[in-house]
């Protein structure tokens, strides 16, 4: 009667000590920090080899769940020598299908994590934390094949739990990391967008127009976009302390590490809601500089058509295609493919310049693709902005409403 007492009490350790480890999420940063070009990425077949793993390690960490909470309600309605084996055995297949399950992510997620530490935007020793982390993980699931009583299960799945918190954090930071090299860029097509900006009011004044709320809006841009960058220096010193964590980005205390990820985002949401502010201004800006310069604008959702000659920008969450004898130059974060010779070229701020290609096709978030062309064919789908200039048709469907001609282009 004792030790089936002291089994009991054991397994209910077992328990909460089971469900406090899954109370961690999954899925913690670097999903949520990807770009379109990670997106892109996921097309690569080795991404997709690790993908089908994970998504079948989590299949079946789901039926050994559901196979161990089944168990633990008849080992509490029974609660018998029978019972008490038959949940041993379930929570020991429990937390083996749960070591696969955060192996197959991790691995999953190197594929990420290798992309940006070799950009230079990752520390170098990323990769290998996640190396290091997959081999304890490794040796946890044998240690839980081999464990024969309930305090030796607890103690592996209380191995488990401490690495699992580990990786939590890390993949947090790691992800932080991230947010701030796509502030930089953000904030380095900020300052291009502001220099076209003084470039296009001055053309405008040459041409006698009144360019005072064009002043206004530019004005205000800069204004917020300068307290954006003085926010994002504090994201930056901090990140320059990284407490809790070492060069590498591996936690070297617990506690020093989650308070420094909670100062962390508290800096970073700060930052980005005032470049999201800034979007305000800009946006005017755009507004008011098509009714100075004249061309079509088409807005919405849905699908656009094209056919002419002369420039059309676009901007949004699209893919767009097109073929003719065009000169094509889109932003860095959009990923393109190409058909046909022709020539690439890296421009200064970043955006990428095609020429001499057969057909391309441009897709991503937040994407600018601006074509020239004498002449050219091209469909958008997505949401975003298409400018039309020169001659030519566009038709639209869904809730892009206006259909008709290009208006001529101005010398």
């Amino acid at each position: 009667m004792k030790n089936r007492m002291k089994n009991k009490h054991g397994l209910n350790a077992l328990t909460s000590l089971i469900v406090a480890m899954f109370v961690l999420s999954l899925f913690s940063g670097i999903a949520a920090a990807e770009t379109p070009r990670d997106n892109y990425q996921k097309l690569n077949g080795q991404y997709q080899i690790l993908k089908d793993n994970y998504n079948d390690a989590k299949a079946k960490y789901q039926d050994a769940k559901g196979k161990y909470n089944e168990a633990k309600l008849k080992f509490r309605s029974a609660k018998s020598n029978l019972s008490i084996d038959e949940l041993k055995d379930k929570a020991r297949s429990y937390l083996e299908n749960a070591a696969d399950y955060m192996i197959s992510y991790l691995e999953l997620l190197k594929n990420t994590v290798e992309s940006s530490e070799n950009n230079g935007v990752l520390p170098s020793g990323a990769s290998a934390n996640i190396d290091s982390h997959i081999a304890q993980l490794t040796d946890i699931k044998t240690k839980i094949q081999q464990t024969n009583t309930t305090k030796e299960m607890i103690d592996s799945a209380r191995e488990l739990q401490d690495t699992w918190i580990k990786i939590d954090l890390e993949t947090r930071y790691y992800s932080k990391i991230i947010i701030n090299h796509k502030i930089d860029l953000f904030i380095l097509k900020a300052d291009n967008a502001s220099a076209r900006m003084d470039t296009l009011i001055q053309k405008l004044k040459d041409q006698s127009k009144d360019t005072s709320k064009l002043e206004e809006d530019a004005s205000s841009f800069d204004t917020i976009m300068n307290e954006a960058k003085q926010s994002h220096q504090s994201d930056i010193n901090l990140f320059a302390s990284h407490n809790g964590f070492d060069s590498d980005g591996k936690v070297t205390n617990i506690q020093d590490a989650k308070a420094f990820l909670e100062q962390a985002a508290s800096s970073q949401k700060e930052t980005l809601k005032k470049l999201k502010s800034a979007t305000e201004p800009s946006g005017d800006f755009f507004r008011e500089a098509q009714k100075l310069i004249g061309g079509k604008v088409v807005k919405g959702t849905g699908k656009l058509e094209a056919n002419g000659t002369g420039r059309a920008i676009i901007k949004g969450n699209v893919t767009v295609t097109l073929s003719g004898n065009a000169t094509l130059i889109v932003s860095s974060n959009a990923d393109v493919t190409t058909d046909g010779t022709g020539t690439k070229e890296t421009l200064g701020n970043g955006d990428v310049k095609y020429q001499g290609f057969g057909s391309a096709t441009i897709t991503g978030e937040n994407i600018k693709v601006d074509i020239s062309s004498n002449e050219i064919t091209l469909t958008a789908e997505g949401t975003g902005s298409a400018i039309l200039r020169g001659k030519g048709t566009y038709s639209t469907e869904k809730e892009f409403d206006v259909s008709g001609d290009y208006q001529k282009k101005e010398d």
